[in-house]
């Protein structure tokens, strides 16, 4: 799929031009994010049936990347993070910043067990050689 793209300064176009480009910029990236979305999961799910973490097709290298997510449980987690007065830096269960307090001592992986499970996710990382 080949977009074109218009390279004319907005602020030279007449609005009504740059509202309705606008518009099918937008219509473009959701059907293009739904398409890659649809090949990721094909991939994803072919690597998976064939135990496949690196792909080479021709220039294109593709890479099947592991990271496991922490699904943290809010009813344990809370009342443990308030008595230890960090709860209004979270405020609610954001992944990265958890992360970054474990990673800066302010909280014990020990301390945490049980407040969550780990879910394994897959990146895909496309490299043109």
């Amino acid at each position: 799929m080949e977009l074109e793209i218009n390279r004319q300064d907005p602020e030279k176009m007449d609005l009504a031009d740059v509202v309705l480009e606008y518009e099918g910029l937008v219509s473009a990236i959701a059907r293009l994010e739904a398409r890659r979305e649809k090949l990721r999961k094909h991939i994803l799910d072919i690597c998976r049936e064939k135990a496949i973490d690196l792909l080479r097709i021709g220039n294109v290298e593709l890479r099947r990347q592991a990271a496991e997510w922490k699904l943290w449980h809010i009813t344990s987690l809370k009342p443990y993070l308030e008595k230890k007065g960090l709860w209004d830096m979270v405020e609610s269960v954001d992944r990265k910043v958890l992360s970054e307090l474990l990673e800066k001592g302010f909280l014990e992986e020990s301390e945490l067990k049980g407040m969550y499970d780990v879910e394994t996710r897959y990146s895909l990382h496309v490299k043109r050689d």
